[in-house]
């Protein structure tokens, strides 16, 4: 009789997957870190600049490994050499090479820096959208977009190959298929990709609200998971735009790191990890950011009402000031807990429930007596609160042996 085993082993194609996937991942780790070598960043530049390929090269790579089928994984791993060699090209290359130069290998590396970014935002922005969660489009129809996206990515690579006269935009570093007689025709039609391509973004993030719209909880938990991620950073990065020009720096490093919790965000979604706790992350956020605006508004009325008299009665501000922040915090959590519950009901509405089951059975179990009841009463709960498909209840017998009998 012949006995088959299996083998503890995983598969060669599967041994192979993972030693390619988490070798992208330390490349784009490798390259960010010789952008940061070279350019000398303070400790938040350092942060931003290697938190992007580890984000996105890790979760990636992990993703590449344990689900092999969802494309997803490599997308985040293509974006991850993408941005980190635009980063480290940009920054490196000003410092290793002596401008201007035709020197072969420069011009190809700006070359690469050029080309990689483009592709690796589209797949974000887009490729994401289209196949998140579950690594498929919609529907077969929903391919066109990503052919018409792919197919303006090719149309903006070439222009940009032909049309640029310095690689990066960093002066000397010239681009060798520099085409002067077409720079003047390429210019015209500037602009033209993203014009066509707003509306198919558009598209994908549209096709993104009708799988919403038609997923199941879990669906539709892991999509919160990626549209509380992207909101998050898209407001973070959008501070940098308004901030003053000296904080600016600063800003746009904030905003770089915010963007890493997009990547993050699809690993717990796609994994599962933790997923419903969304609805709590949320309300959190909605609701402090609620409570912070409120008590700086507080603050603010505070201190136009009460300048003039307290100013003119002890000649300074500052006892203005320390009566607006008393105010401020002895308003802190009586709003914050208005706030909370205002917020949790409308986002949390899961453990609102729950807690009012809890509480609405304890009350109930405090004036009952007859053991029968109470545990009608539990199996009815337990029934309305998470509807199980069989239930089945054990209660230990009280001993009746007396206590003297009893060992020990």
């Amino acid at each position: 009789m012949t006995v088959v085993t299996s083998s503890p082993h995983r598969p060669p194609t599967s041994r192979i997957r993972s030693v390619v996937s988490w070798g992208i991942f330390a490349v784009a780790v490798a390259i960010a870190v010789l952008s940061v070598v070279s350019l000398g960043a303070n400790a938040i530049g350092v942060a931003a600049y290697i938190a992007i390929p580890l984000s996105f090269g890790g979760i990636g790579a992990f993703l590449s490994t344990r689900v092999p089928s969802n494309p997803i994984g490599p997308i985040l791993l293509l974006a991850a050499i993408g941005f980190g060699a635009l980063v480290a090209m940009f920054t490196w290359l000003p410092v290793a090479v002596v401008l201007p130069t035709t020197d072969p290998l420069p011009v190809a590396l700006g070359l690469l820096g050029n080309l990689l970014f483009l592709p690796g935002l589209v797949l974000i922005l887009v490729g994401v959208p289209l196949l998140f969660p579950d690594g498929r489009f919609l529907s077969p129809r929903w391919r066109w977009v990503a052919i018409a996206i792919a197919a303006i990515v090719i149309v903006a690579e070439t222009r940009t190959i032909f049309e640029k006269e310095e690689l990066l935009q960093v002066p000397g570093l010239r681009n060798p298929f520099y085409a002067a007689d077409w720079a003047e025709t390429l210019a015209r039609v500037d602009g033209l990709e993203t014009l066509v391509g707003l509306p198919l973004f558009g598209l994908a993030v549209w096709s993104l609200v009708l799988r919403y719209r038609r997923s199941d909880d879990v669906g539709r938990h892991q999509i919160r998971w990626l549209a509380a991620a992207s909101a998050f950073a898209a407001a973070a990065y959008g501070i940098s735009f308004v901030a003053p020009d000296d904080l600016k720096p600063l800003f746009e490093d904030m905003g770089t790191i915010a963007l890493n919790t997009i990547p993050i965000a699809i690993g717990v979604a796609i994994a599962r990890y933790r997923l419903y706790e969304i609805d709590r992350l949320i309300s959190r956020g909605i609701s402090y950011a609620v409570v912070s605006i409120v008590l700086l508004a507080t603050y603010a009325t505070t201190v136009l009402l009460l300048q003039g008299p307290i100013g003119r009665l002890f000649g300074t501000q500052t006892v203005t000031v320390a009566v607006s922040t008393l105010i401020c915090a002895a308003l802190f959590q009586p709003v914050r807990l208005r706030v909370q519950r205002a917020v949790d009901r409308r986002f949390d509405r899961t453990r609102v429930d729950a807690q009012r089951t809890t509480a609405a059975f304890s009350d109930r179990l405090r004036d009952e007596v007859d053991i029968d009841a109470v545990l009608a009463d539990l199996a009815a709960t337990a029934r309305g609160a998470v509807s199980p498909a069989s239930m089945q209840l054990w209660l230990r017998e009280r001993s009746t042996t007396p206590a003297a009998e009893r060992p020990g």
